[in-house]
């Protein structure tokens, strides 16, 4: 595509040389550029890409785009590598705003022929999203699906995440390979970074739904406090013909408000009248499957609803999904069966096994939610509740001490064990999560750093009618200890633990 026909949708100043060069793709990593290609320059929190224009153009970029104002790259630079190296550079208001623009006049604005529904919130996004997926493909309606664990293209195709909202071009690229498949509806979680890098500006959504909202994610480099979280999180509703909300958030009046942009909105509780509401919740077992089960009450009519998912969470998150599948036109049959045949990685994941032991892995990965995790579990437990977790380094401390008091005050016994510690040491993570078991009185727990071990550990301690909780990374393909990165899955890691504590245990008899 010509520099001027990509650049045709968007505001822009030509700055040096000619708008007629070939470009078949934007890159914001000046290593990633490719001969023929274009490069974005984004001022990060970590970097500003302006300061890595000489290394774009010698891999080969032939459109510079960079951002009003900046003062990195001086025009004489710019000039002269416009007429010694022939590339084009031109400036743009936003660069974040651009390359959502950019990306979608690219791949033909997709987005226009797929029914999207965006889930933004706290909590829930992930299996709010998976729920929706599948009750569209069980009304037979071909659902692509974008998120934290992965990205569904088609019925049979789908590629590991590295973001839950995916940056603008692999965005457009993820919609375009979608409309290619004949998928007919994408359901997707939309972070709060992604709204705030506008990753999926231009992008209208049928369903724009918010869940919840928590304290969390407020760090350098993500946001600098409550109040920026939240305006994030309302530009949603910006681009939505329909608002549903979850009436048992915080900041609720707000939302509402914000949510007025919108033609449309509806609300839905587990506990409060609303548009759609849960009621008569209970636990069950279906065909060995325990889950929950509540009624679920529409404009229009009332059915039972089974989610194969522990905790009344579980029933928040399949409200939330039966009810934008029903402002989707799809049945209720199609609903039933969906919610039904459910499956979430790393969600309240079960991890069947032959000595029979009740062994779930789970994303929990601050305080609050290893609180709601845990609290919601010893209902259905018999025995104890042993519970392995982590904290990331590299990320909010807030999180450790909280993490360890949740586990300390709602676990039996609880093991401490190594995660995503990134840059920091396991000890000066180890110090905050500490303090919050301490707070707790005759807490029972110990430390195991290798989590190989921790795992193998509390499955070897676990009697028949024990909860094994494996906690804090859920669906995540890898570890970073030290930035040396390696593949480590918690449902993995609980499997071979099982098989081998299994194979010992027949050798004793």
């Amino acid at each position: 595509m010509k520099a001027i026909d990509l650049l045709s949708e968007s505001t822009y100043t030509p700055l040096f040389g000619d708008l007629s060069v070939e470009v078949d793709r934007i890159y914001l990593n000046s290593r990633s550029v490719k001969p023929g290609s274009a490069f974005l320059c984004i001022s990060g929190s970590k970097a500003d890409g302006h300061k890595y224009i000489e290394n774009a153009v010698d891999q080969g970029a032939r459109l510079i785009i960079t951002e009003d104002g900046q003062k990195v790259a001086s025009e004489e630079l710019l000039k002269k590598l416009s007429e010694e190296k022939g590339v084009c550079v031109v400036s743009v208001p936003d660069s974040r705003a651009a390359y959502a623009d950019l990306s979608g006049t690219y791949f033909g604005h997709p987005a226009k022929d797929l029914e999207m529904i965006g889930i933004t919130g706290t909590k829930g996004k992930t299996t709010s999203t998976y729920l929706i997926h599948t009750i569209f493909e069980a009304e037979g309606r071909h659902c692509g699906l974008i998120g934290s664990v992965e990205n569904k293209i088609g019925p049979d195709e789908a590629c590991w995440s590295e973001h839950t909202t995916p940056e603008a071009w692999e965005f457009q690229e993820l919609l375009a390979q979608m409309k290619n498949k004949d998928v007919h509806s994408c359901v997707m979680e939309v972070s709060s970074l992604g709204l705030k890098y506008h990753r999926t500006q231009g992008v209208k959504f049928k369903v724009g739904v918010f869940t919840n909202f928590f304290l969390d994610h407020i760090m350098t480099g993500e946001h600098e406090d409550e109040e920026e979280y939240f305006r994030c999180k309302m530009q949603l509703f910006e681009d939505c013909e329909m608002a549903l909300i979850n009436k048992n958030t915080r900041r609720l009046e707000e939302v509402l408000e914000h949510a007025k942009v919108c033609g449309k909105v509806y609300t839905y509780s587990i506990s409060q009248d609303a548009d759609f509401m849960a009621k008569d919740i209970e636990s069950v077992e279906v065909d060995g499957v325990p889950g929950m089960q509540f009624t679920f009450v529409t404009p229009t009519y009332r059915t039972k609803l089974y989610v194969p998912l522990l905790c009344e969470f579980n029933v928040d998150n399949a409200l939330c999904a039966a009810s934008t599948s029903y402002l989707c036109g799809i049945s209720e049959e199609g609903i039933q069966t969906g919610v039904g045949k459910v499956y979430v990685p790393g969600r309240m994941e079960k991890i069947r096994n032959e000595l029979g032991l009740h062994v779930y892995v789970d994303y929990a990965h601050n305080g609050d939610s290893l609180r709601v995790l845990l609290s919601s579990l010893r209902p259905f437990c018999k025995g104890k509740i042993i519970t392995v977790f982590g904290c990331g380094g590299d990320r909010s401390q807030y999180r450790r001490s909280g993490m360890g008091e949740m586990s300390a005050r709602y676990s039996d016994y609880s093991i401490v064990t190594t995660d995503n510690s990134r840059s920091e040491s396991f000890e000066s993570i180890f110090v905050l999560i500490k303090e919050g078991i301490e707070k707790v009185e005759n807490a029972r727990y110990e430390v195991i750093q290798d989590r190989h071990q921790a795992i193998a550990k509390a499955l070897e301690m676990a009697a028949p009618d024990d909860f094994v909780v494996i906690a804090g990374k859920g669906h995540e393909r890898t570890m970073d200890i030290n930035h040396q990165i390696f593949e480590f899955v918690d449902a993995d890691e609980a499997h071979k633990a099982i098989r081998a504590l299994a194979k010992a245990r027949k050798a004793e008899r």
